[in-house]
């Protein structure tokens, strides 16, 4: 038998400070069996000759594809759906673009897009500390458009996708969520 049928894939995406990582804790909360994977875990050094710089800004643009190893992290996702599993399991793909990578798209049975106002996603990335740290103008210039770039993108390519409101109360989108996986 394939392993990777016991497994239940999920996509948690949405804009940078929606909530992606809070919601899949409360899901492993839920599942205590799952399994946990940050896209944010896969970003490129700064150096890397691949990154896409903003010229005006002198800063790399670290919203897109390309300032991520998405290969290493389809590495890491086939090891797990790979690992013995004899009872079906949950695997919570967390990432600001993970609804954007074809090869992990066709791995979820089901994908969620948090979706956060502007005025509440800067008010959440301004509380949070960067490596490197943001440059003035990066939210406004690049954080902004690219998740909403990002968001037309993967919800024009996966209609399926459920947009949840990423300012809701975090029960009720746990509870949302379980009751799709629940039917998987």
């Amino acid at each position: 038998m394939d392993q990777t049928s016991n497994w239940i894939v999920i996509g948690l995406a949405g804009a940078t400070n929606s909530g992606k990582t809070t919601l899949a804790r409360r899901l492993m909360d839920q599942f205590p069996n799952a399994v946990h994977m940050k896209q944010d875990n896969y970003f490129l050094s700064d150096d890397d000759p691949r990154q896409i710089k903003v010229e005006n800004l002198g800063h790399n643009n670290w919203e897109k594809l390309t300032a991520l190893d998405m290969d290493r992290m389809m590495e890491d996702i086939y090891a797990v759906l790979r690992s013995p599993c004899t009872s079906p399991r949950l695997l919570i793909l967390d990432g600001f673009l993970i609804l954007n990578e074809p090869r992990i798209v066709s791995l979820c049975h089901a994908k969620f897009y948090l979706d956060v106002s502007y005025d509440e996603c800067r008010r959440r990335r301004l509380g949070r500390s960067y490596d490197p740290p943001d440059v003035p103008g990066y939210f406004e210039q690049v954080v902004w458009p690219e998740s909403r770039e990002a968001k037309q993108t993967s919800i024009a390519r996966n209609p399926d996708t459920v947009i949840l409101n990423g300012e809701m109360e975090i029960d009720n989108l746990v509870s949302q969520i379980v009751d799709v996986i629940e039917k998987n």
